[in-house]
């Protein structure tokens, strides 16, 4: 049987998000599959390694001014190919850094996306 062990509720949403990954300056654009307030999932083209540091820009409106923080890997899981090449990877993100209003712009979102589907 599944045990949720996460702090705080999901929201399934697709939105634009850079991953800037360590010293070499790898960046990663992808969208996410869902978010909180403690973290985010994306799916990446390239695998990192738990728990390698990286800065986050999310775009979360059609707003072209991102929230901004740091973060860590939490996980990372292949997604199986459906001989599809080159592999992608389901990537779990925690947040490390984020200001509090940012923190709670995620929160209302999420909120609402969750009152969103529940009434649907």
């Amino acid at each position: 049987m599944f045990t949720e062990k996460r702090k705080f509720p999901r929201a399934n949403i697709k939105r634009k998000i850079s991953t800037v990954f360590g010293e070499r300056i790898l960046v990663f654009n992808s969208h996410t599959e869902n978010i909180g307030e403690g973290g985010v999932r994306v799916v990446l083209e390239d695998k990192l390694y738990v728990p390698a540091e990286v800065d986050l820009e999310l775009f979360l409106y059609d707003s072209e001014i991102p929230v901004k923080c740091k973060a860590q890997l939490a996980w990372v899981r292949e997604i199986e190919p459906a001989e599809r090449k080159p592999s992608l990877f389901d990537t779990g993100i925690k947040f490390t850094e984020i200001n509090n209003s940012d923190r709670e712009c995620i929160r209302k979102l999420v909120k609402t996306l969750i009152a969103q589907s529940e009434g649907a």
